[in-house]
């Protein structure tokens, strides 16, 4: 959980960054518009070659950034406030040389400590507040007057003022659709973070059911060992004893197969290693290993009504026999059979790597609120059931890299959806 967090964490901080590239580009853009309008448009008389210089850095700064993130290295925060400030200092010696607070783009120092306080910690949002006054302040005391600025008499001063308010009302929008802009972005990165946040804590109480359904499961194994093989014995000596009543000894014979299937399951938890194994027959074909699938399941519910269909390219690719998969399938079969034992459908198509397989059945379906639980947590609506069943299979899915998908079926029933990459199966990888 604290690596899905930490990666959730540094992936939305170098999205943060690359966003705060595109606000710089975007107020570099801005600053050569604003000169060449000044000198070209205003006859303003500015020093052009040193707010060249002072651009070109911060042009230089931005190359650095957009580096530095496609590098590939997770940028922390003293980074992203070092870069903040170097923004301060630009824009802070720009103002310097075009009347300092007088500019009507004074306004534009709140943007970094804007997005400082969206992004950082506290400390840092506290220092670049700090940061931000100093440099007010010194705009106020220490700058170069802009020449047309300087004109209080006449119709220069009510000409010098309109434009100055012009200034002042286009920097507010400029600031503002800055701000907008990165602050939603930011929005979004929190709500994705969060839902990443979500999952790992969800992915960490349901491992953790998980673990301690597995130890449960070795330690029952370990326990029932014993009765087993004593009842396997039992059986045997019955049938040898009652060898001439044919219709005892066919009952028991169905108990003695009966308990060497425990027997199986449980050896299987109990060798279970919690890596995929190549058990009964190692490679097998994947058409072969559903119809094998399929015939266990029906030999288990003799009773039970199935439609099975499988189709995709030929020759079916080479897999893995994964115990762990057929026994996923076959309980999602055997919730479809317990709720219409007379309609169960199950439908399967693959690719070379790709396995999707649809489990249908006409019960009486679950609410909206039930189907939101299956494979969170032990759920079931059996009076009989743990709902355990359904969560292994669920843990089972997701652990070969699959997905599964429960939804109402119309005119009644549920269906049950499997996507499963075949990757982690196929033995030529």
């Amino acid at each position: 959980m604290q690596a899905s967090a930490r990666v959730g964490s540094d992936f939305a901080a170098n999205l943060n960054v690359k966003r705060l590239v595109y606000v710089r580009l975007l107020a570099i853009v801005g600053e050569m518009v604003m000169v060449g309008v000044a000198v070209l448009g205003l006859a303003m008389h500015l020093p052009v070659l040193m707010l060249s210089m002072v651009i070109g850095t911060h042009v230089l700064i931005n190359l650095f950034a957009w580096w530095r993130l496609r590098s590939g290295a997770v940028i922390g925060a003293k980074e992203v406030l070092l870069q903040l400030c170097l923004d301060v200092l630009v824009l802070t010696v720009l103002l310097y040389l075009t009347g300092g607070a007088s500019n009507p783009f004074v306004s534009l120092l709140l943007l970094p400590l804007v997005i400082s306080a969206t992004i950082l910690p506290k400390r840092h949002v506290w220092s670049m507040a700090v940061f931000v006054m100093l440099a007010y302040g010194l705009l106020m005391f220490d700058y170069q007057a802009m020449s047309q600025m300087e004109s209080h008499v006449g119709s220069h001063a009510g000409k010098d003022f309109n434009w100055h308010v012009t200034g002042m009302w286009f920097g507010f929008l400029l600031a503002v659709a800055m701000i907008v802009f990165f602050v939603l972005r930011m929005a979004e990165s929190l709500r994705e973070r969060d839902r990443v946040l979500a999952e790992a804590r969800e992915s960490a109480l349901r491992d953790e059911q998980l673990v301690a359904l597995g130890t449960l499961a070795a330690g029952a194994a370990h326990e029932l060992g014993t009765p087993l093989s004593t009842m396997a014995v039992l059986t045997q000596e019955l049938e040898q004893e009652y060898s001439q009543d044919q219709d005892l000894r066919q009952r028991l014979g169905i108990l003695r197969q009966q308990v060497e299937r425990c027997k199986d399951t449980l050896s299987m938890i109990s060798a279970s290693s919690g890596q995929l194994r190549a058990e009964g027959g190692g490679r097998i074909a994947l058409d072969q290993f559903l119809q094998t699938v399929v015939a266990d399941w029906r030999l288990m519910r003799p009773g039970a009504q199935l439609d099975f269909a499988a189709a995709g390219e030929q020759p079916a690719p080479i897999i893995i026999s994964e115990k762990g998969l057929s026994q996923a399938l076959i309980t999602f079969l055997d919730n479809a059979a317990d709720s219409s034992p007379d309609a169960v459908e199950m439908h399967c198509q693959w690719r070379a790597r790709q396995l999707q397989v649809e489990i249908a059945d006409r019960g009486a379906g679950m609410p909206d609120e039930y189907i939101q639980q299956v494979g969170k947590v032990p759920f079931t609506t059996k009076a009989e059931g743990h709902g355990l069943g359904l969560l292994l299979a669920h843990a089972i899915i997701q652990r070969l890299d699959g997905s599964v998908e429960v939804s109402a079926r119309p005119g009644g029933g549920t269906i049950v959806k499997l996507n499963l990459d075949l990757s982690r199966l196929l033995l030529n990888d």
